[in-house]
């Protein structure tokens, strides 16, 4: 593959990074925290998954886009909200003084002048001298001290990863190294050392000193005098909170260059694989959230309902009246047959229902009670990977007893098969990918769905899944 040439896998990964971090402007209902923590807990490889890097550290370069993204939006909200606080707020100081530079606190100062004292006087204090705004701009600042740093090291690491002759296979799909990923994340620190520069040039920010070279050390003494208040507004404690996401944001980037060095160190057998099975499960998880998101969007849209209760993996739909849906992800969509089943090796002995849970499956996605509707969601183009996947989401329809099945993959597909199976799948998918889908009505008032859905294409794939799930519940 030449350089400047990209698999359509490799245009799917990328669009990937863009929409997951960017559903919101399809009309996501999820709370900004849900998606956050999903995607931080889903992004997370199994430990001990690498030999030439820590799990650890890979879950940190691989959520690095999603802290820098993240915290942009964080910080803009927050300083909109101190600016308005600005506008609304007055601070002012007493002292006892015979200069009248201030109002005559009355009550006070006919006390004081009974005792021979000086009157009390109030003055207006200026606001943005006042702890809680240079907290605000320390924390920016020291954002973006570390990402100019980080950047410098990035631009630095991927330059001499894609210097290197054997890198260059790595940025295919399979095995892709980091490079990609480290090149977006590189971008969105860039968009973001501008945007929070351009912030501290503006009002108010402006008007508060703070030194360029500020240190965690100081900013803590900030938050310390700040606690010790008897009260803070709302956006103060956000700030609060922002100081230990940029220091996990700094965490991230440091094992994503961490991870890109590797890449002009050493190029082995070893870590290929690593950096193939690295890139393969971000692919893979971030496909799976982002059908998810595609799901529960279209979910809410069919129903004209809305979220009331956000669960650890799921989101409970309301709607009509007191009627609802569930939408889970990397859940069981309700109870599976194998747990109500009887089973026993063949020497006689009896398996427990304990051990007889454990060879449930679990659909990627899940949608039930009303209906119930089981999804796979495949980013491949593997024709013995499809067949596979195909076989799965029938074996899913019956095991938890699915009104529908649907197998999700982004297309179109590759490859000639190897066996009668493989070739009809791949005339399958491809007829599905060029017809927008493909529909089976099965016994028993069941459907099973092939269901292409490229990741360039959200809004449609939001639409497509609305079809359906109207047509479900009709």
């Amino acid at each position: 593959m030449k350089s400047n040439s990209k698999s359509i896998l490799e245009e799917y990964l990328e669009a990937l990074y863009r929409e997951v971090l960017g559903f919101y402007k399809y009309g996501l209902p999820l709370p900004k925290k849900a998606v956050e923590n999903l995607i931080t807990s889903m992004l997370r490889p199994p430990k001990r998954f690498f030999k030439s890097f820590d799990s650890e550290e890979v879950a940190k370069a691989i959520s690095a886009r999603n802290s820098v993204k993240g915290l942009l939006g964080d910080l803009l909200r927050v300083v909109d909200e101190a600016h308005r606080y600005l506008v609304t707020k007055r601070s002012f100081e007493f002292e006892e003084s015979w200069s009248l530079k201030g109002a005559i606190v009355w009550p006070s100062t006919i006390r004081n002048i009974l005792s021979f004292k000086s009157p009390v006087i109030a003055t207006c204090t200026r606001v943005l001298s006042e702890p809680e705004y240079v907290l605000l701009k320390s924390v920016i600042m020291k954002a973006v001290n570390i990402l100019s740093s980080c950047e410098k090291e990035l631009s630095n690491a991927i330059e001499k990863a894609v210097s290197v002759v054997n890198v260059e296979a790595l940025r295919s799909l399979a095995p892709k190294g980091f490079v990609t990923l480290a090149s977006y994340v590189l971008n969105e620190i860039r968009l973001l050392i501008n945007e929070l520069r351009d912030l501290v040039e503006e009002y108010p920010l402006k008007f508060v000193h703070v030194a360029k070279d500020i240190d965690w050390t100081t900013i803590d003494k900030l938050i310390k005098v700040i606690k010790a208040k008897p009260w803070r507004p709302k956006w103060v404690e956000e700030v609060i909170v922002l100081r230990y996401k940029v220091e996990e944001a700094e965490h991230s980037l440091r094992s994503l260059v961490n991870v890109v060095e590797v890449l002009h160190k050493r190029v082995d057998k070893v870590l290929t694989r690593d950096v193939s099975s690295a890139v393969r499960f971000l692919a893979f998880r971030l496909y799976e959230v982002y059908t998810y998101m595609v799901t529960v969007t279209a979910v809410v849209n069919a129903l004209e309902g809305s979220i009331a209760d956000v669960l650890k993996r799921g989101v409970r739909v309301y709607y009509d009246y007191g009627k609802s849906l569930i939408v889970v992800y990397g859940r069981k969509p309700g109870a599976s047959i194998i747990e109500s089943s009887q089973a026993k090796w063949l020497s006689g002995e009896t398996i427990s229902r304990e051990e007889l849970a454990k060879l449930t499956g679990r659909p990627d996605v899940g949608v039930y009670n009303e209906i119930k509707i089981i999804i796979e969601a495949k980013f491949s183009n593997s024709l013995p990977y499809l067949t596979q996947a195909r076989f799965k989401t029938l074996a899913y329809l019956y095991e938890y007893n699915a009104n529908t099945g649907i197998l999700v993959y982004p297309g179109p597909i590759t490859g000639k098969g190897i066996d009668y199976e493989e070739q009809n799948t791949k005339k399958l998918l491809r007829k599905a990918f060029r017809e927008g889908g493909l529909e089976v009505r099965l016994s028993e008032d069941k459907k099973l769905y092939i269901l292409p859905l490229p990741p360039t294409q959200t809004q449609n794939n939001i639409e497509k899944m609305q079809k359906i799930i109207k047509v479900l519940l009709s």
